[in-house]
């Protein structure tokens, strides 16, 4: 995009993280004129930094496992058009039950699933031990499901990304928007920091960095960005045959109070342990979740929490080099709930964030939601609970509030 230039589209865009990069591919299938835009490139964000699990067991029930449930079903269609391996293979999980207290949350997460037609299956500590013979520690037992699959996450943005590129969307790298103009409540275009976007609709799916893009357009987009570590291990033995994560994991994630109440390290840091065997032989261990800006640097107290965690439960880990951490962070909204839709407010903008740690998982059918949007169709799954407006439409009922009382 030569500087100064006006690029036009039917759909512009902007974000091209696992999320907007999933977009574009769905929209551009569906014969729309595309750019996919992005400050710096594909896989540069949290879809280059995070576990790539795509399941139904670790959701909690409601907007986010009918997601997941749909996404799941939609997957295997789109890797197989994507024309590339992304390392798309059957990983069942087991989610680690250490304390009685733990259970009820679960319970309601194994007959929420069961709803949805995915079986659950509780283990006790002795059919745990059968499965995961390197295994230690205090158990309960676990749930297990069968039907749960992984992906290597940067393989599958990249992937999305070139698909879509390849069916006819233009890329625009490297290049931020600076300005929105809105009119008669319509985008009418953005300036960027080399040239104008001129499209008649705009999708908004920069994660982390949606807050300041929606304030460009006067919406509380309100993500804000939650940190989560991982260490990566050398090429080992198979130490587990399933995705292994901590009950404490799922309630951390879904109830940020009960971790700061936690004697748990992992868990006062917003996160809880998870264990799974890379494509390439390594293990992945993670993660922490803490409110800490934008930050990607990886810090000795969360990395320390996470592999001392790890030791505990996989002692066979201890001798084992780790070869690197990084830092991914992850689009968390207040609600718990994502950020879907179409806006009311300017009718001709698309919002896809707010996914938190789900991006990867449920990217595949974000996809083909703003896709059957963007073409005048209803969502195949119901979006109420998602409204990107919600936040702005508090905020404007405050501020009425606010004023009446002045």
């Amino acid at each position: 995009m030569p500087d100064g230039t006006t690029v036009k589209a039917d759909i512009a865009v902007i974000g091209a993280g696992a999320v907007g990069s999933a977009c574009a591919h769905a929209l551009v299938r569906q014969g729309f004129d595309v750019i996919l835009v992005d400050a710096a490139s594909p896989t540069a964000g949290t879809s280059g930094a995070c576990s790539g699990l795509i399941a139904v067991s670790t959701k909690k029930p409601g907007l986010v496992l009918d997601l997941a449930v749909a996404s799941k079903a939609l997957y295997p269609e789109i890797v197989g058009d994507l024309h590339q391996p992304v390392e798309y293979r059957q990983s069942p999980t087991l989610i680690l039950i250490e304390h009685e207290a733990e259970k009820p949350a679960l319970e309601r997460t194994q007959k929420a699933a069961a709803e949805l037609g995915f079986r659950l299956d509780y283990l006790n500590r002795n059919d745990v031990r059968n499965r995961e013979p390197h295994l230690c520690g205090d158990l309960v037992g676990a749930l297990r499901c069968e039907d749960e699959q992984v992906v290597n996450p940067y393989l599958m943005n990249l992937a999305l990304a070139q698909r879509a590129i390849a069916l006819g969307v233009r890329p625009l790298f490297g290049v931020r928007p600076i300005h929105v103009d809105v009119t008669n409540g319509q985008i009418t275009g953005i300036e960027t920091t080399a040239g104008h976007i001129d499209a008649e609709q705009y999708v908004f799916a920069v994660g982390a960095w949606s807050a300041e893009l929606g304030a460009l357009v006067g919406l509380d987009l309100r993500v804000v960005p939650r940190r989560g570590e991982v260490a990566v291990t050398a090429r080992v033995r198979q130490l587990v045959e399933h995705y292994v994560m901590t009950a404490g994991s799922m309630i951390a994630k879904n109830d940020p109070k009960v971790a700061e109440r936690s004697s748990d390290p992992l868990m006062q840091m917003g996160g809880g342990l998870g264990i799974h065997m890379t494509g390439e032989g390594q293990v992945a261990l993670g993660t922490t979740r803490a409110f800490a800006g934008f930050d990607r640097t990886s810090s000795e107290a969360g990395i320390s929490a996470i592999l001392s965690a790890a030791a505990l439960r996989l002692p066979a880990l201890v001798d084992v080099p780790i070869l690197r951490c990084f830092v991914g962070l992850r689009p968390h909204v207040p609600d718990g709930r994502p950020l879907i839709g179409r806006s009311r407010r300017l009718n001709n903008l698309l919002v896809a964030t707010g996914h938190d740690g789900d991006g990867i998982s449920l990217s595949v059918i974000t996809g083909a939601l703003i896709a059957d949007l963007a073409a005048g169709r209803s969502p195949a799954v119901d979006l109420t609970a998602a409204d990107p407006d919600r936040f702005t439409e508090i905020q404007a009922d405050n501020n009425e509030v606010a004023l009446a009382t002045t």
